[in-house]
């Protein structure tokens, strides 16, 4: 079963956490820092990260595989970004995209 937990401290980014196949999916969503112009008039644009660690290993470990958002594609909420990027996640842990951690 996947648990999913917040994992901020402090100054740090806020990593949220699922535990998925004996890995870690950590996935950190913020605002774009420079917005994309011709994108312009949707609202607010979200960037995420991605990492994938060995279960118990945390976000700040050495990921065994990462990925970061398209900047080209459009997000345009907090909550749509992070479940695209666990879905980015699961496909690195599954080996979708030929990456398979470990």
């Amino acid at each position: 079963m996947a648990t999913l937990k917040d994992t901020a401290k402090n100054d740090q980014p806020e990593w949220k956490t699922l535990d998925y196949h004996d890995k870690q999916i950590h996935v950190c969503t913020a605002v774009r820092a420079h917005q994309a112009e011709e994108l312009d008039g949707h609202g607010q644009q979200w960037d995420f990260k991605v990492r994938i660690t060995d279960s118990g290993a945390g976000p700040t470990a050495t990921p065994l595989s990462s990925a970061e958002s398209d900047p080209a594609s459009f997000y345009s909420t907090q909550a749509v970004t992070e479940d695209l990027a666990f879905v980015k996640g699961r496909e690195l842990v599954d080996g979708v995209d030929g990456k398979a951690p470990g």
